[in-house]
Formats: C-alpha cells, structure tokens, sequence
C-alpha cells in the first residue's frame, strides 16, 4: 500500500490556514476568478501580487494537492519498492507537489521547485517555515520557466502547468520534462475535455521516446478513450473554514476532477485494469466500467464469484483491477 498523505496534507492544510488568511482574500479571489470567467489569463511572473498569491493558494492549493496525492497515490502502489530521494516540482506555484510527494514519498531528502512568480515563492518559502516536512523546509528555490528544467531529478512532477503554456511550446516542455526525469515523470491537469486532451497527447509523446506508463494506463498502446469521452478521476477533499468562505461555498467538502498520466523509465508495471467511473453496486452484482487491455469494457463482478465481489464492493473510482477479480 502507498503511504497514507492524510497527515501530511493536514500539515499543508494548516500552514496554508496560517498564512493565506486576511480580510482581504475574498475580493483578490473574486478579482482572480472574475478575470478567468471573462478569460483573461491570471497575472503571471512579477505581475501576481502577493495579495493574489494568497488569494490563488487559498482557493486552488487543496485541490491541487488533493488531485497530485491521488496522482502520486497510483505511481506508489504500482511501484512499492521504489523509493525516489531527489524531487523536482515544476511550475511549483506555492509548492503544492512537494508537500504532495513528501507525503507519498518520505524517503525525499532534495527538492528543487521552479516557479516564475516571486509572489509564489515567497508565499511558498513561507508555508514551509512551519510544520512542512524536512524535505519542503529544505528546499531549493529556482525563478525560472518551468519548461527549462534545471538540472534532474529522481522524480519530475509538472501539475496544472500544461494549460498555461502556448501549445506551440508543450511538445518540446514535455520533452523537456522527460529528459530531466531519472525514472518517473507525473504530469497532471485539469479533469475537463481540454485538460484531457493535453494529458493524452503528453502520454503519447511519452510513450514515443520510450516511456512506460506506469498510471493509470494498464499498458502502452493506443488510448482507447473516443467519441467524445475523456479519461479523468475524482478525490473529495476537505473545505477548511477559511476556503469555504472564500468560496462562499455552503458545502464542507469538494470534487476535484483531474486527469494525470506517470510515465517510467523502468521495466513495466501495468496494473491489469482500471476503474474509470464509480462502480454500481446493483442487487447480487457490481457493475464496472474498465480500461483493459487497449479497450473500455463493462465488467459485472456476481456475489457468486466471491473473492472478486467483495474486492468490487469496496473498489473505487481509479482503482487498479487485481487480476484476480478479471478471471
């Protein structure tokens, strides 16, 4: 089993309270969110204040961690024995991925986060001084385009940073970003058609230099997702006080929906299948939708078949398939 990010994104969660409170938070989110509904881009660089930092960390930072712990959840249950000690988190933002990977990983002793706002970094300098685990307090600031990495590492995360790149320039970022990966590369992006779209042509360049896919793919060939349906996964997280009321959201948790892809230099790790929608749990039967074998099939698990109705019972939405529940 992965380790258990639940204390670690409690720690992140409680740093993130500390420092992205204020008054002054739910006009800068309003200013951030109105501008990306009249589709203008959110400042960039020099030109995001550190009032919007905040306002953007507070209001996107637990979902972001929320999608690439689950992300990073999947690449550590494919590869148990596997125990990265050099992380670099690109378009690190406030550092999101590496709070993630400290908790999926706790064998992390060097991090290098590249991120063009110093807004970000200062905001992300100040959330680790706090409870952050060593490998977060110790690590290396680079203001720099996330598209050039500077240097390598064990592990290379890129999270949400596709969208933000002229598609002229994706191919030769993730090129980038696979050159600079020792043996894992995750990408993750938005669970929508578009954040998909983008995912999917990274997995295929990807898998053209030689990458295997580690997650969530159950092998390397073509992706069998058409006809307008998109591959992508959910995780619910929790609305701490101060989120809900930035959000004047009334409900005390959210779905973020997000699509990823974790791509390996290493011999292949395929989970036999996996769960692409929730499953439904129907009289004397449970219902699932796969992606196995280079195909998106239905499998129907009877309580006759035990073992593999008591694993469908409990499966959930992105789950790997043990072969067993397949026979």
């Amino acid at each position: 089993m992965p380790p258990d990010p639940g204390e670690t994104g409690d720690e992140f969660l409680a740093a993130l309270e500390d420092v992205a409170g204020g008054p002054d938070l739910a006009a800068a989110w309003e200013e951030l969110s109105s501008g990306y509904r009249a589709g203008r881009p959110t400042p960039a660089g020099a030109a995001l204040s550190d009032r919007h930092a905040r306002a953007y960390a507070a209001g996107r930072a637990p979902a972001t961690f929320a999608a690439v712990a689950a992300a990073l959840g999947a690449l550590a249950a494919r590869r148990p024995g596997w125990a990265p000690a050099s992380l670099l988190d690109l378009g690190a933002g406030p550092g999101v991925a590496t709070w993630a990977a400290a908790g999926a990983f706790p064998g992390l002793t060097a991090a290098t986060l590249v991120e063009r706002a110093p807004a970000m970094a200062r905001l992300g300098r100040a959330l680790a001084a706090g409870g952050a685990p060593p490998v977060v307090r110790g690590a290396r600031w680079v203001e720099g385009d996330a598209t050039r990495p500077p240097g390598r590492a064990d592990l290379v995360v890129a999270a949400y940073v596709l969208g933000e790149l002229d598609e002229r320039a994706v191919p030769g970022a993730v090129a980038a970003w696979w050159a600079a990966a020792g043996a894992e590369l995750v990408i993750v992006d938005a669970g929508t058609p578009a954040g998909f779209a983008r995912v999917r042509a990274a997995r295929d360049a990807l898998v053209a230099a030689g990458a295997t896919l580690t997650a969530p793919c159950p092998d390397d060939g073509p992706c069998p997702m058409a006809g307008g349906d998109w591959c992508h996964f959910a995780v619910r997280l929790h609305r701490p006080p101060a989120l809900r009321g930035l959000k004047r959201a009334a409900l005390g948790y959210e779905d973020e929906k997000f699509a990823y892809v974790a791509a390996s230099r290493g011999a292949p790790a395929h989970a036999a299948a996996r769960v692409l929608r929730h499953p439904q749990a129907r009289a004397g039967h449970v219902r699932l939708t796969l992606c196995r074998g280079g195909a998106c099939e239905t499998l129907v698990v009877p309580r006759s078949r035990r073992d593999a109705y008591r694993w469908a019972r409990h499966a959930r939405w992105g789950d790997a398939v043990p072969p067993e529940a397949l026979a």
